[in-house]
């Protein structure tokens, strides 16, 4: 049976007294540098420029819209949002909510956020005075 001896433990507590230190040491420098270095990458956009896909496939796939009446309805929002009638903002948060929504209530289904979003959506627009 191998003996344990004090100075084989005595260097392994030397070497980690070194280390935590040194490794925090480094995540701090890192940490530090960081912002600097996300700042200056020339793909960093805002969110509203960095959409590549249009409103209304976003809104097709994302809720599941699958019936002609749910396209119908997506097709009436896309034309009030190119229209200004509609902020695409209030869209995006509804859009957003819907399928938070679909699926943090669908236990034993799986429904179509677009259930959720269609009467979201007219609801918040008619309180800014847009019917839909």
């Amino acid at each position: 049976m191998p003996e344990h001896r004090p100075a084989d433990r005595g260097w392994l507590l030397f070497t980690r007294r070194r280390f935590v230190p040194a490794a925090l040491l480094l995540l701090l420098l890192l940490a530090a540098i960081a912002p600097f270095s996300v700042a200056q990458l020339p793909g960093n956009i805002g969110p509203a420029e960095g959409r590549q896909i249009s409103l209304r496939r976003q809104l097709t796939s994302g809720l599941r819209a699958f019936t002609r009446a749910d396209k119908a309805f997506i097709e009436k929002v896309v034309l009030a949002v190119e229209t200004g009638v509609l902020p695409r903002k209030l869209v995006d948060s509804t859009f957003l909510w819907a399928r938070k929504r679909a699926t943090r209530k669908s236990n034993s289904r799986r429904l179509r956020p677009i259930v959720y979003f269609q009467p979201g959506l007219i609801l918040r627009a008619k309180k800014i005075g847009v019917k839909l």
